[in-house]
């Protein structure tokens, strides 16, 4: 069957609204929507949550824990993809509290870290784990007798900036 005139031009004009309506949402969307995998965000913006994370989890332990907080470490090669490199800070916490209050303080994290964070403690595999947003990761285990390590990570991410140590 063959169009007419008259309703081929209707055709040809919805699919050129379509066509507009489409270039726009996408256009839209990567202006105002925010990352939905991390290699979508740079590194500065997890660099940024990361230190907030980090500033967090030193309030929330409390001024009676004496906590270290180590240097960045700055992890360059890893693959966002086959062709796209990326790099990851990881920012490590050592808290030294008394013999046999490791687990309660990985507790109490649990407990007053924000509860977006979805911060959880599994006592039976000595894993802790939370999830500080833009896609930031925090991990740590009672490391030994009087001492907890947390790794708060950027997870690889596109370099758009060096790091400052």
């Amino acid at each position: 069957m063959r169009m007419t005139g008259k309703r081929r031009w209707w055709v040809t004009g919805l699919v050129a609204i379509w066509a507009v309506v489409l270039v726009a949402a996408a256009v839209w969307s990567a202006q105002y929507d925010p990352p939905t995998v991390r290699g979508q965000s740079d590194l500065t913006v997890g660099r940024e949550t990361l230190d907030e994370a980090v500033e967090t989890i030193g309030s929330v332990a409390g001024a009676q824990v004496a906590v270290e907080i180590e240097p960045y470490q700055l992890t360059a090669g890893c693959r966002l993809t086959l062709a796209r490199p990326g790099t990851e800070v990881d920012q490590t916490l050592v808290f030294t509290v008394p013999a046999g209050e490791e687990e309660p303080l990985l507790e109490q994290l649990v407990d007053e870290l924000p509860a977006q964070w979805g911060a959880r403690y599994n006592p039976n595999r000595n894993r802790f784990f939370a999830d500080a947003g833009d896609f930031v990761a925090i991990r740590g285990e009672v490391a030994g007798e009087g001492e907890v390590r947390l790794t708060v990570s950027t997870g690889c991410r596109p370099a758009d900036t060096t790091v400052d140590e």
